[in-house]
């Protein structure tokens, strides 16, 4: 059991949180406004709101959940905190880093300072398949994820596969630079080819 602090409500967060509730890891999602957040969780059994410091205080991992403008000034405000635990981040910069010389993770790590233990996954999602990782062909889904340590990549592959998904482990973090890429050319794909369903995934075929 694994205990997991997802900053941010949203799809992602809240797609995130179900299913690692019910595979028993203790899930809290974290808000500047837990109060205005109570409906995001309405539905979340198990799932419990606090705020962003009380939440991150309790963690192991911390899963930054919100947009990548928001990111990086979140990673300096709580880089204390942050020092030392294992942090997911699934942002996506899109045109916001437009020459690619750099990943958003990367730009991530850096905010926190010495001491970051960074692992960027699940860029390449689509919230709505979070609960649907065997594709309607029988095809378990792939879920992308870089870093530099070792062990911190191994949590990271057990929590994907908890979630029913296929972890593909795609070497440093700097290789997050193409997972950021990949993601816009996924969502063009979707949009010819799914009607933008948002239901595509990429598969590694070995």
């Amino acid at each position: 059991m694994t205990r997991i602090a997802i900053v941010g409500t949203g799809k992602m967060g809240q797609g995130l949180a179900a299913g690692w509730t019910r595979k028993s890891h203790t899930v809290v999602l974290a808000s500047r406004d837990p109060a205005a957040r109570a409906d995001r969780v309405a539905d979340l059994e198990g799932v419990r709101l606090a705020g962003i410091a009380d939440a991150l205080e309790e963690a192991e991992v911390v899963v930054i959940a919100i947009p990548f403008r928001a990111v990086e000034p979140f990673a300096r405000e709580h880089a204390a905190q942050l020092r030392g635990k294992l942090a997911i981040d699934i942002s996506n910069p899109f045109d916001l880093l437009p020459d690619n010389r750099i990943a958003g993770a990367e730009v991530t790590a850096a905010a926190i300072g010495p001491g970051a233990r960074l692992v960027a996954a699940f860029k390449d999602t689509f919230a709505r398949t979070l609960a649907e990782p065997v594709d309607p062909r029988g095809i378990v889904r792939d879920v992308h994820f870089a870093g530099d340590d070792a062990q911190d990549k191994l949590l990271v592959a057990r929590l994907i596969e908890d979630l029913g998904f296929h972890p593909v482990d795609c070497g440093a973090l700097l290789n997050a630079r193409v997972l950021d890429l990949m993601v816009t050319l996924m969502i063009e794909l979707d949009g010819r080819y799914a009607g933008g369903a948002r239901t595509s995934s990429w598969k590694l075929l070995v």
